[in-house]
């Protein structure tokens, strides 16, 4: 290992914890700096008064509940309204205008969004404003996002949906003034947001409860994976997608390994993909008038 050595009897229980912690949760201790993760192992060993490596383990193997706290104090909830809003102006002036022309040729009547990993629902929320503002949209399609996440703390924060005045920074004054109702030490949702989201526990490593998929933003999740698991859930994505369907990563994220085959690079700077189509020609980006 790099970095700091263990001794033999914590390397092992350094390398079970590992196992335990990708089946868990799809992150690959091996691919980050060997000090910072025992950094972060020590926080929640020296919480539940863990004396060595070692009885830490024998905790996180016997007990469910410390093992999705360890989970989530791996991985790190960074999120705010409109993050990237180079990749929200995408969506907004490109994705959606081509899936909207698309259906108009099919006479399709659903439209589904999924936010995965959607933390603690600045995304989810983000991508509803987008559709608000088009209310056309909301008139003439069944309308859903779907926002997933495997923290149920993150979720609960969610369905509150209080933010402070910081989240809120990249949403222009008008749609603040629309949206968001200023509350104590912050800004609520309006329910007219709320109620285009259903919020879901759901692991990306487990299988997708629902389909037909037009859009899936899917950002800084796989950096967590290794590549083994990126392709194995960049497939599983594929599959919950329409032909045609878009997929979003995080800025340093790509498509891994066989994954490479089933997706075509649409706007590589702000990391967007299509799902290749067998049947029908995809359709062409276009522009839409409402301006993010």
């Amino acid at each position: 290992m790099p970095d700091t050595p263990l001794h033999a009897a914590e390397e092992e229980a350094f390398h079970a914890l590992r196992t335990l912690v990708l089946d868990a949760g799809g992150i690959d201790l091996l691919l980050y700096k060997h000090r910072c993760v025992l950094r972060r192992i020590a926080v929640r060993r020296r919480i539940c008064g863990d004396t060595d490596l070692r009885r830490y383990l024998r905790r996180v193997q016997a007990d469910p509940i410390e093992r999705g706290r360890l989970v989530k104090t791996l991985t790190i909830h960074v999120s705010r309204f409109f993050r990237n809003p180079s990749t929200f102006r995408a969506i907004q002036r490109e994705i959606l205008p081509a899936i909207l022309d698309a259906k108009a040729r099919t006479a399709g009547r659903a439209l589904r969004l999924w936010s995965a990993g959607c933390a603690y629902g600045e995304e989810p929320y983000s991508l509803a404003l987008l559709l608000l503002e088009r209310p056309q949209i909301l008139q003439q399609h069944s309308t859903r996002i779907y926002a997933t996440d495997i923290d149920p703390d993150c979720l609960r924060v969610a369905r509150q949906g209080w933010y402070p005045a910081a989240s809120l920074a990249g949403v222009p004054a008008g749609w603040t003034r629309r949206y968001f109702t200023p509350v104590e030490n912050g800004y609520q949702v309006a329910p007219a947001v709320r109620r285009l989201i259903q919020f879901i526990p759901h692991s990306i490593l487990d299988p997708v409860p629902f389909g037909r998929i037009d859009l899936v933003v899917l950002r800084n999740v796989l950096i967590y994976m290794t590549e083994r698991l990126q392709e194995r859930v960049l497939t599983s994505i594929a599959a919950t997608l329409n032909p045609g369907g878009y997929l979003v990563l995080g800025k340093v994220e790509g498509i891994a390994g066989a994954a490479k085959n089933l997706f075509e690079s649409v706007r590589i700077s702000e990391r967007i993909f299509r799902k290749r189509a067998t049947s029908a020609a995809t359709p062409a980006l276009g522009e839409s008038a409402a301006r993010l």
